[in-house]
């Protein structure tokens, strides 16, 4: 008698990979759409392949159908002359008979779990309504009931990106989308070589509809860290930047399936790392996606609590307060609280004014020549007669110093760049330990590219680097302050200074 092995019982998460590394078999550089269809799917979302013709986009729709233990397809080519009953099911001639409007929906898209729609935009006004409804609520309206559909995910092709507003719906509702190219050179050899092998998984790895439920419902629990949040708004920013209209919807739609993405990966909350599904989700041309995977690569060290923009603002704050304490002056006044001046020997004086001697432009001390009736810088007249110096009053700059602050002043400026300080060690901390983390995080993540590791990796080592750089700006600040001028106490010992007294010593600037 044979004995029966049971069969361990493999996790989601287990099963998830399993099946993400066989629907890549027999395919070339599709890893990226076939993350993408997946995570569509488990998230009940839809996926937008845009190429040529030729480049496996159905063959991704049925292999994803495959994955299900139990799940109806459904294949369709549209062309600008497609009628509702290519798509939805032929009118039913018994229900026609007993004055009733209803189609005949089995083996159509209302009865389908996975459906693969190719040239969707071709799709006219008579089949785009009742599509739309399908797509968004999961309903149809076959006569005068609606039905709930069991449909999981829809995976649209096309050739081009649509034109015309009465199609920017219909695409909206595609959150995924990816560009599908020909298989590239260095590949090619490969392809060549390819066997036709039906995508056929074991059904132990195989998922079970009652699972996307389950993974629907426990991933809404997740929570979001405050570092997804500051990237959302960066992200955000940018699009506002590039004007590439993004809708409400589709945000809440791209938390949604952030939190599918954290869930299935063993994950309790949505980290940076999660929102690697952003630039799948946010371009409306192709060309846009380039520049918002760079902007993901850079913005993945964002730690929301305390942001590299947020630092660098407090800094030079900071290091603004400093300059303006340091630059405020008043007029120095000696012992006895009497103002100071500088006199025209560069003496200190009580004296805010005083005889001197007139000076041109140049600065060139001026006589008056009696003879010639006029000024000159000559001290010498015709005949080497002595000339007069001409004599002015003038008043006299008074002596600045610096302000000298209270011990409680400069304890307070010190107190709030120590704050800042900390908040900054805290950011190097944070930083350094996700970039510890990051190799094992990529490891264990369902859904990351390996080949992002090493741009993540850089992309941390530029956060800390600016991260020490405002560090150090800052304990340059906090010297600054220590260094600042204190008050000290009046001596009100009597050491009277005549009026008309002039004090030894040059003003030190």
């Amino acid at each position: 008698m044979t004995q029966l092995t049971a069969i361990q019982p493999l996790s989601r998460k287990d099963k998830i990979s399993q099946l993400m590394a066989a629907m890549n078999v027999g395919l070339l550089e599709r890893k990226e759409q076939i993350k993408l269809i997946l995570l569509a799917a488990l998230a009940g979302e839809h996926v937008l392949l845009v190429g040529p013709p030729g480049t496996a986009k159905s063959e991704l729709a049925k292999r994803l159908k495959n994955i299900f233990v139990e799940a109806s397809y459904f294949e369709r080519l549209l062309t600008r002359f497609s009628v509702p009953e290519e798509v939805f099911g032929p009118l039913s001639i018994r229900a026609l008979e007993d004055d009733r409007y209803a189609r005949l929906t089995s083996g159509y898209l209302p009865d389908a779990s996975v459906a693969f729609i190719d040239e969707i935009f071709k799709a006219n006004s008579a089949i785009l309504n009742s599509l739309l409804t399908i797509l968004n609520e999961r309903e149809f309206d076959n006569g005068n009931r609606r039905y709930k559909v069991p449909l999981i995910s829809v995976i649209a092709a096309s050739n081009e990106l649509p034109e015309g507003e009465e199609l920017s719906a219909l695409y909206d509702r595609f959150m995924l989308r990816s560009f599908v190219g020909p298989v590239s050179d260095s590949s090619f050899s490969e392809l060549l070589q390819l066997s036709a092998e039906k995508f056929e998984p074991e059904l132990n790895i195989r998922l079970k509809l009652e699972d996307l439920a389950d993974v629907q419902q426990l991933a809404d629990k997740v929570t979001l860290s405050s570092s997804v949040l500051a990237l959302c708004k960066e992200f955000r920013a940018y699009l506002n930047r590039e004007n590439i209209y993004v809708s409400d919807r589709r945000w809440l739609k791209l938390i949604k399936l952030m939190k599918v993405s954290a869930f299935t990966s063993g994950l309790t909350q949505v980290s940076n790392y999660d929102a690697w599904v952003l630039p799948h989700c946010l371009w409306n041309k192709p060309e846009e996606f380039s520049g918002l995977q760079e902007l993901y690569n850079q913005a993945v060290a964002i730690n929301g609590d305390f942001t590299d923009e947020r630092a660098s603002s407090l800094v030079a704050t900071w290091e603004g307060r400093l300059k303006a304490d340091k630059s405020q002056q008043k007029q120095k006044v000696d012992n006895k609280s009497r103002p100071l001046f500088i006199n025209d020997k560069g003496k200190q004086t009580l004296q805010s004014s005083g005889e001197v001697q007139k000076t041109n432009a140049k600065g060139e001390v001026l006589y008056w020549d009696d003879y010639d009736n006029k000024e000159t810088t000559s001290s010498r007249g015709r005949y080497s007669s002595s000339l007069n110096a001409i004599m002015i009053n003038q008043a006299f700059k008074p002596v600045m110093e610096s302000i000298s602050y209270s011990e409680d002043h400069i304890k307070g400026r010190v107190a709030g760049v120590e704050e800042i300080l900390a908040k900054i060690k805290n950011h190097i901390n944070a930083l350094s330990k996700q970039r510890e983390d990051a190799k094992t995080v990529f490891e264990s993540h369902l859904w990351l590219n390996p080949e992002l590791l090493s741009k993540v990796i850089a992309s941390l080592d530029n956060a800390l680097e600016y991260s020490h750089k405002l560090s150090n700006r800052l304990v340059k600040v906090k010297q600054g302050f220590e260094a600042l001028p204190r008050e000290q106490e009046v001596d009100l010992s009597d050491t009277s200074i005549p009026v008309d007294a002039v004090l030894e010593g040059e003003l030190c600037e």
